[in-house]
């Protein structure tokens, strides 16, 4: 069984149509929906923003749903300039940019688990990333037509680093210091690093996906934030029955 958990409803409303049939419950006091996607087993989660309610959300469920995987999926602010509006991440490895235990551990470092870089699982993550990439080529204009081409002018996928953190950033300095934590990191958002330790320390099987949304500094658009955690839904779901079709859960 696959769960997928977003922080935000918007995120969602795509996938809840392709779950069928679809049950919800309250679980956890969080609203929680069970079906099947192509005949994949799949429970989604409204998680809330920021690590705590996250990783709560994660924790909860993996243990009373008992899920072989998990995906997060959203959307996030770009730290680099060549990664433009509408693109999508798959994370490598994730860290948490506003971690900081020093003396006792280097800044961004984990304590206890030795490490600031938590990884999603390599072959998940290449497996979804080949299903995403076929999605974008051959159905996204195909599904979503002039509004993919509106929101998603680029169409670029890749496989990178992601910065986590309790924070929206929307101002060029507060991007600075993410970059400067983690240098490596191509995108921010506020809970993906949280899943990622929970799913290490349970040893779940992760991945996460992010639609960028912004540049994660002032030209921050509300607006256009809900309009592209909607598009990341879509991209969800494209991926998914494309990985299923090669696949994908077997």
């Amino acid at each position: 069984m696959l769960l997928i958990l977003s922080a935000m409803p918007q995120e969602i409303e795509a996938l809840l149509p392709a779950l069928n049939p679809v049950s919800r419950i309250q679980s956890g006091g969080r609203e929680v929906a069970a079906g099947r996607l192509e005949g994949l087993p799949v429970t989604l989660a409204f998680s809330r923003w920021g690590k705590v309610a996250a990783a709560a959300t994660a924790a909860h469920l993996i243990t009373t749903a008992r899920p072989t995987r998990v995906l997060f999926t959203g959307i996030a602010g770009s730290l680099r300039d060549e990664l433009g509006i509408g693109d999508v991440v798959l994370a490598r490895n994730l860290y948490q940019h506003d971690l900081d235990a020093s003396p006792f551990f280097p800044p961004t470092h984990v304590p206890l688990l030795n490490t600031a870089a938590l990884p999603t699982d390599a072959a998940f993550t290449k497996e979804l990333h080949a299903a995403l990439d076929a999605f974008m080529a051959e159905d996204l204009l195909r599904t979503l037509g002039d509004q993919a081409r509106r929101l998603a002018p680029n169409r670029r996928s890749l496989i990178g680093d992601i910065a986590t953190g309790d924070q929206v950033i929307g101002d060029g300095a507060a991007r600075e210091r993410v970059r400067s934590r983690v240098p490596t990191a191509v995108c921010v958002e506020m809970e993906g690093a949280a899943v990622a330790q929970v799913c290490h320390e349970f040893g779940v099987p992760f991945a996460c996906l992010r639609v960028i949304s912004d540049h994660a500094d002032e030209r921050v658009n509300p607006v256009d934030i809900f309009e592209l955690a909607r598009l990341s839904g879509h991209y969800t779901v494209g991926m998914l029955r494309r990985w299923m079709a090669t696949g994908g859960a077997s």
